[in-house]
């Protein structure tokens, strides 16, 4: 048995196309399945938790929704060795196929997690605060500065909406990009990553928390992350000015900026980071928190995947 969390909104719509497709596939192969709709922001959340809370034997779910489906379903079925996964990605970023190599066909999909018969095992990242009391999971990357402005924007923006009709849904990101840039203060904060004492930093413009190679639609933040190797990898960017922070962003866009001593990668399993003030923190593109002191790490292989 399936359970299919489907979130019939992602592709600005088209999702519902592509569901009824695969249901006609999955009806042709007589799979036993229940579909679950997204109702609302947070309704993934629910609907996992539920189906993982009272399990006595395997869940299998499969989402069929972007980025943010995904990550609602982890943030939601918290008991990991209680559920099997299987992707496919309808949303408009798709960072995580794309740091998972998958097709960007939805049947081709469908059809290699139906005939799965092996696993892999992905990392993923929790963050926390409150001293532990509150948290969230995330897959592809989290973050603070810049990029977790951009998607506080990027919620409410009606450009991504007129751009993703268009089917050019990426260059949201690249122009709330450049208003977020200009527009917030820069931070400054105090980092330890695996008990490595890293200073205090100032004038950042960002620290991305990366378990897959790209956010934001494919800039690739941190090309040598993995997500199967255990670590985390954290991209900073900082000690220039705003318009020195944009003359260094070319190379961002092309992978080559860890050459450029303004950024700083740390590969860590746990780490610590203090601002001095608070500010938005993003969780796979969706706003997490405000807030100031912030414990990061690596969970090791914790979701198995359908290949």
């Amino acid at each position: 048995m399936y359970h299919f969390i489907v979130n019939l909104n992602s592709r600005t719509g088209k999702a519902r196309k592509i569901w009824e497709d695969l249901r006609e596939e999955l009806d042709r192969r007589e799979v036993l399945y229940v579909l679950h709709e997204t109702k609302y922001a947070g309704h993934a959340i629910e609907i996992s938790r539920k189906l993982v809370k009272n399990a006595e034997e395997t869940v299998k779910i499969i989402v069929l929704g972007g980025d943010g489906t995904f990550n609602e379903v982890i943030n939601g079925a918290r008991d990991y060795e209680k559920i099997e996964i299987g992707y496919i990605p309808t949303g408009s970023g798709n960072d995580l196929a794309r740091g998972l190599g998958l097709s960007s066909d939805p049947m081709e999909n469908l059809n290699r997690i139906l005939d799965s018969t092996e696993f892999t095992h992905m990392d993923i990242g929790c963050i926390s605060w409150d001293e532990g009391e509150s948290k969230k999971f995330f897959a592809v990357s989290a973050g603070v500065g810049v990029d977790a402005d951009v998607c506080r924007r990027a919620l409410s923006s009606t450009l991504k909406k007129i751009l993703n009709k268009i089917g050019l849904g990426k260059l949201t990101y690249a122009i709330l990009t450049l208003q977020s840039l200009f527009a917030m203060p820069t931070l400054n904060a105090h980092i330890v990553a695996d008990g490595v004492d890293h200073g205090i930093l100032d004038k950042i413009i960002f620290i991305a928390i990366m378990n897959h190679k790209c956010e934001g639609g494919g800039v690739p933040m941190a090309p040598i992350a993995e997500a199967d190797d255990g670590e985390l990898s954290m991209t900073i960017i900082h000690g220039l000015t705003k318009f020195g922070a944009l003359g260094a962003f070319p190379s961002l866009l092309a992978g080559k900026h860890m050459t450029n001593k303004a950024y700083l990668g740390i590969n860590f399993k746990e780490a610590d980071i203090v601002l001095k003030t608070p500010f938005v923190w993003h969780t796979d593109g969706e706003m997490s928190t405000y807030n100031t002191v912030m414990h990061i790490e690596c969970l090791p292989g914790a979701i198995k995947l359908m290949k």
